[in-house]
């Protein structure tokens, strides 16, 4: 009898055990994951902002889809101003000449800057997805809205975002918002507004 009582005993010493480390162990996987997370999808999120942004200096307005993105950068062409004549040599003239630069070599050169040589296709097929998530794609958004500072002029304007659920798809709100009251992966990581000219993210 006092063997069984002790192996008794032995079990719910290992279980309080258990449950120590647990409550110890959870929030701080919890803050490391989501710090880790977070850190990766706004990366990702800046990426596209400056994708739009060479967009728009092609196009004058953003796209309001990943596939009118790509087929832009793509297929249309920069323009560069290039000095040409020695600005120190006082008996020549100097000369502006405008080069033409294919956006698709623009757009190779910045996804080899990012450190990725991935293709164009390959590029814009990950970039689109939510990184941790399941395939999740982001939700890109185009409008239009007053400058600041102005009545009536209207620029364009994009968004880009996803609910942080989509890339923390095992944190739900009523488990661990006990450890952050503020948690709520209802909410939208975004860059973008389309409300307001911005092209930065709302963290």
């Amino acid at each position: 009898m006092k063997i069984v009582f002790n192996i008794i005993l032995l079990a719910v010493s290992i279980g309080l055990i258990y449950l120590l480390i647990e409550s110890i162990r959870k929030p701080i996987d919890f803050t490391n994951t989501r710090d880790h997370r977070e850190e990766v999808v706004r990366a990702q999120l800046k990426d596209i902002a400056e994708l739009q942004k060479l967009y728009k200096g092609l196009r004058q307005t953003f796209a309001n889809d990943f596939d009118s993105l790509k087929l832009g950068l793509v297929s249309d062409t920069f323009y560069v101003e290039k000095m040409v004549g020695d600005p120190n040599d006082t008996t020549t003239q100097m000369i502006t000449e405008e080069i033409k630069i294919p956006g698709k070599d623009s757009l190779l050169s910045w996804i080899r800057e990012k450190g990725s040589d991935a293709s164009i296709d390959e590029y814009f097929e990950n970039i689109r997805k939510v990184p941790f998530s399941d395939g999740v794609l982001f939700m890109m958004a185009t409008d239009s809205a007053i400058v600041d500072g102005t009545d009536s002029l209207m620029a364009p304007t994009f968004a880009v975002g996803t609910q942080i659920k989509s890339y923390m798809p095992e944190y739900p709100k009523e488990d661990f918002a006990i450890y952050d009251p503020n948690y709520n992966p209802d909410n939208v990581r975004r860059v973008g507004d389309l409300k307001k000219t911005t092209t930065s993210g709302n963290w």
